[in-house]
């Protein structure tokens, strides 16, 4: 008659250890788990803010010069065309010009290439005397291999009797910011602030003198040894000049 309220006593006894087992693993996988992101309107989104790094660009301004039949020489229209085709898009010596000559499908392979190289020569010339002489220029002859405008027409011959005047440039697009996308404050996130830290990156996008700079660097040039051997020499010797003291005005 003693058995079963032993037994009721031992299953008893044994019912706080599970709970207490299933808490303390409950309490467990919470502290691995991932906290939920914070959308408070008043902390501001948990993702980081926008990016502060500079982005470039590469712009292409295209214009089309057009020729007579069997003719290198740039007409009356087409010269006032061009110079307005220049001074919308100022050239710079950080641009690049690329040149293309082209020829209409009359005449031999190799005869129209070489038109299309004289009327090359007659655009670059005209950009020479104009004041671009100091942008650099790449040009080439296509002949009559990549027509514009197709058939064997005049209208098509017209089209085809031209070169293609491209000009490249790198833009600097600034990074967009401060967005005060979060509120300034005490931020217990330790995130990237999305209204600081924007000045150097704009400042330094608009004084670079050329963004091409950006996408890539220039190439090493030879240095002044002589000119840093006698900073080195000064620097031993004691020559160093001392920086002097400013008053500074009220």
């Amino acid at each position: 008659m003693t058995a079963a309220p032993q037994h009721s006593t031992g299953r008893r006894n044994r019912l706080p250890c599970r709970l207490g087992c299933l808490t303390a693993l409950g309490i467990a996988l919470s502290a691995c788990a991932t906290p939920a992101p914070n959308t408070n309107p008043s902390l501001g989104w948990m993702e980081a803010s926008s990016p502060k790094n500079l982005e470039v660009e590469r712009a292409q301004y295209r214009h089309t010069i057009h020729f007579v039949t069997d003719s290198a020489e740039l007409t009356a229209t087409e010269q006032e065309h061009l110079l307005t085709f220049l001074q919308t898009v100022a050239p710079t010596a950080q641009d690049t010009l690329l040149v293309e000559g082209h020829a209409d499908e009359r005449a031999t392979d190799l005869y129209n290439v070489q038109l299309a190289s004289q009327r090359i020569t007659s655009v670059s010339e005209f950009l020479r005397e104009h004041g671009l002489a100091r942008v650099p220029l790449r040009a080439a002859a296509f002949g009559e291999r990549a027509p514009v405008a197709p058939g064997s027409n005049p209208a098509a011959w017209q089209q085809n009797r031209r070169v293609e005047l491209v000009l490249e440039r790198h833009l600097v697009r600034l990074p967009p910011c401060p967005d005060w996308s979060r509120e300034s404050g005490m931020d217990f996130e330790n995130l990237p602030g999305s209204n600081f830290g924007c000045a150097t990156q704009t400042n330094l996008g608009l004084m670079i003198e050329n963004p091409r700079d950006l996408a890539r660097g220039r190439k090493l040039a030879p240095a002044d040894g002589i000119h840093a051997a006698e900073g080195i020499v000064r620097y031993r010797t004691g020559e160093v000049i001392e920086l002097q003291d400013e008053e500074l005005g009220n």
